[in-house]
């Protein structure tokens, strides 16, 4: 399956430990740096983005420095165009679960079938009736996944 971003800002909702801002040059400009390998790069606000950067308030302390909302269920990268190879790689997820009232409750991470979760009866569904499943075609094993999730009463976004 072909990740297609869905623009909901998890991918960069934790980066904010990882990249900071070290310092800005000029207007649009920055040298960021990260934390677990003390390298640094610049990045340059995508123009088209600019204004969006500047009007609006970061996302949180523990958020990428250059992530934004667009609307309550939409977020952007200020700096796609220039972003660093970290992000450039990130696929969040190729199943992500949402419970009755739409509220992320779990994901299945991209590129593999590592599962995560924060709601405890999904939790407890995942293990005993997806966790083991021996279907080795990828599609036809997100479809299965899909199916008993969805009737356990939640969203299944593939």
């Amino acid at each position: 399956m072909v990740f297609q971003c869905r623009m909901c800002g998890e991918c960069c909702s934790t980066m904010g430990e990882i990249i900071s801002i070290q310092k800005q040059s000029g207007r649009t400009g920055f040298r960021i740096g990260y934390s677990t390998t003390l390298e640094t790069r610049d990045v340059v606000l995508d123009t088209d983005k600019e204004d969006l950067f500047f009007r609006t308030p970061p996302q949180g302390s523990l958020a990428c420095p250059f992530l934004r909302e667009l609307s309550p269920d939409r977020r952007i990268c200020t700096v796609h165009d220039s972003r660093p190879d970290l992000c450039r790689q990130y696929s969040c997820f190729r199943i992500l679960i949402l419970d009755r009232d739409g509220r992320r409750a779990g994901r299945v991470m991209a590129g593999n079938r590592s599962f995560t979760a924060t709601d405890a009866r999904l939790h407890e569904i995942w293990q005993d009736q997806c966790r083991n499943l021996d279907i080795p075609d990828d599609e036809a094993w997100e479809r299965a996944v899909g199916e008993i999730l969805s009737g356990e009463g939640y969203r299944v976004i593939r």
